[in-house]
């Protein structure tokens, strides 16, 4: 196949619903081709890019001195197929399988202005991957590797304060010797956990709705100047006789609210700094929830994978870039007669 082709079949297999409308939606276009075969096609496209994976996204625009850079990580989900081990029942037409929940975790890094806005003008970088924490770690390491981070102006590190999240993070600021770089928790995340606090407070003290919103108006304030300790202190002198309901909004603050510095979100605004992974929240819906994720949709790990790579060169405008690249690797391997490399059909 041509990269022109190529690059059309590929982009209706990963925009639309499903292998069979893109299948349809071609055979409109005057391209004849199945389902199976475009399904064939795309996996072993995929398998084939993956090789040149970080060098798909690479762009002048991320090697130029000054740029305000901002990392973004979050996880999504969808049901994973795995077929059930041992001896089929007798009169059972299928062995079955499991569909368990598994968590794929998306990257975004782009470029932010003065006003701590993401400049649109510029193409982020996305990529995912279904594998444990260290390979996706890994992944970001590589692509991370790849932009001239000594001579940016800004790096911000933006996510949630999910488990073993920063830890990996701060590795990663330590093997990349970004020691400026900042961190910030998410501000919609940090307003989520902080409400477990003030509906702690309010169930509490069974309190009328007037009077728990004036109190989350408090909280609140005090969340956007990042100070924890004054939350802190609203909750002792507002639960004084009520031992367990106070240890209970302690202990989510001290092990969700930490280390304040990834809370000041007044100063990070009034600095030009972005206070939320919102890229991310939007990358997670566009690149995983309307694909991948769904009512009866099963995928393999390897195949969601593939899918989420895709689909994340196409939002972004790279898939062209990824095809010549791709196409590229085809013919050395024919001039090379190495074909056996290949990547065989499933």
């Amino acid at each position: 196949m041509t990269p022109a082709l190529l690059e059309i079949c590929l982009s209706m297999a990963v925009l639309c619903p499903s292998f069979e409308v893109a299948a349809n939606a071609l055979q409109n276009l005057g391209i004849e081709m199945n389902q199976n075969l475009l399904q064939n096609i795309t996996h072993r496209f995929a398998d084939l890019a993956r090789i040149v994976r970080v060098d798909c996204h690479a762009e002048e625009i991320w090697q130029k001195p000054g740029m305000k850079i901002l990392i973004c990580v979050d996880g999504g989900r969808f049901r994973e197929r795995r077929k059930k081990r041992g001896k089929r029942k007798t009169g059972q037409k299928r062995q079955g399988f499991y569909s368990e929940w598994v968590e794929p975790r998306l990257l975004s890094i782009s470029q932010f202005d003065e006003n701590g806005k993401k400049i649109k003008t510029f193409n982020s970088i996305l990529d995912g991957s279904c594998g444990n924490m260290d390979d996706f770690f890994n992944l970001l390491k590589q692509h991370l590797s790849q932009i001239n981070l000594n001579e940016a102006s800004e790096i911000i590190f933006c996510a949630d304060n999910g488990p073993g999240l920063w830890k990996r993070i701060e590795k990663l600021i330590e093997d990349l010797k970004i020691h400026t770089a900042r961190r910030i928790i998410d501000y919609t995340h940090a307003k989520q956990n902080i409400d477990e606090v003030i509906s702690t407070i309010s169930q509490t003290l069974k309190l009328s709705k007037k009077k728990i919103e004036k109190i989350s108006r408090k909280v609140n304030d005090l969340l956007w100047d990042g100070n924890i300790d004054g939350i802190a202190e609203l909750v002792k002198n507002k639960l004084p006789k009520k031992r367990k309901a106070q240890k209970v909004a302690l202990k989510k603050l001290d092990n969700y609210f930490g280390d304040h510095s990834q809370f000041q979100y007044k100063t990070f605004r009034d600095s030009g700094l972005p206070t939320g992974s919102g890229t991310i929240e939007s990358a997670i819906r566009r690149v995983i929830n309307l694909r991948v994720k769904g009512t009866g949709i099963f995928w393999k790990k390897k195949n969601a994978e593939n899918i989420i790579f895709l689909r994340s060169l196409v939002l972004t405008g790279k898939l062209k870039n990824a095809c010549r690249k791709t196409c590229g690797i085809v013919k050395k391997m024919f001039d090379n007669n190495i074909l056996e490399d290949l990547p065989m059909a499933a």
